[in-house]
């Protein structure tokens, strides 16, 4: 049963590429195009999925209500591990509902942030069905402009010790750094490719600095939000011309960069 207020879902069903899910009402960006065209960043999602492999191990880390996680899930299959992080209260909520209703028992969900150290954190608490990006929610800012706030786990990936790490998708909203900090041992132990998105020219320095030591191979990955070629065929995008986003795509030594990549391609000597 979706809860609403009188006819209003506050939990709207998507059916998008990868299975059914309930999205936010309020959120304007990442669930309305779930609705709208089955789909998020198809361009981004497909170029991170190209780079799993089945049975791989994988950390999903910014994961929203789960549309990534669950392509990721499906990538991997039965044998692989998608292992979720996500700090947003009712964003995590729709991330264990998705995974449950799409029965995905590779997915293992926590409600926490990463980043350098274990620890806690503020993060906003935003009415679901009041408009808003949840995907633009940041951990730097909780405190500001009066927002109400929970706190929450931090955790640092290397007090996990996993013992696999193929690939690592980060997605925390300017945290992206702190996060490498945080997960230098396991990068150090198991060299999984890096899907990071990236939000100014400091924060990518800091980032070469940390995996150029380790041997990686750096790539700027540039693609759109929207794209005409999208499960449900909607060929009117609701974002700019230009909304999308960028990513640093990292590949340890011995991996290759797929061929025919969507979007815009650039190496980082």
């Amino acid at each position: 049963m979706v809860d609403s207020f009188g006819s209003f879902p506050i939990f709207p069903v998507a059916e998008t590429r990868f299975g059914r899910m309930f999205t936010l009402r309020g959120d304007t960006v990442i669930a309305q195009s779930l609705r709208l065209y089955g789909e998020f960043a198809g361009d981004e999602v497909d170029s991170i999925l190209s780079l799993v492999r089945p049975a791989d191990h994988v950390l999903d880390i910014g994961a929203n209500i789960g549309f990534h996680s669950l392509g990721l899930a499906r990538r991997v299959g039965p044998s692989g591990v998608v292992i979720a992080f996500e700090p947003q209260r009712y964003c995590f909520q729709l991330l264990c509902a998705n995974v449950t209703a799409n029965q995905l028992a590779q997915v293992q969900c926590h409600r926490a942030a990463v980043g350098d150290t274990s620890g806690v954190c503020a993060i906003p608490l935003i009415d679901p069905a009041a408009r808003h990006n949840s995907g633009a929610t940041a951990v730097a800012n909780a405190t500001l402009d009066g927002a109400k706030t929970e706190t929450v786990p931090m955790i640092a990936i290397d007090d996990l010790e996993l013992p696999r790490c193929d690939l690592v998708k980060i997605d925390t909203e300017g945290f992206e750094d702190r996060v490498l900090v945080g997960l230098r041992q396991t990068l150090a132990r198991h060299l999984p490719v890096l899907y990071v998105e990236v939000h100014d020219s400091d924060k990518l320095r800091r980032a070469t600095q940390i995996l150029k030591p380790l041997g990686y191979q750096l790539f700027l990955h540039h693609t759109q939000f929207f794209r005409p070629a999208n499960p449900s065929g909607a060929p009117v995008s609701i974002f700019g011309p230009t909304a999308g986003g960028s990513a640093l795509i990292a590949l340890p030594p011995g991996r290759d960069l797929p061929q025919g990549l969507p979007g815009k391609m650039q190496g980082i000597g």
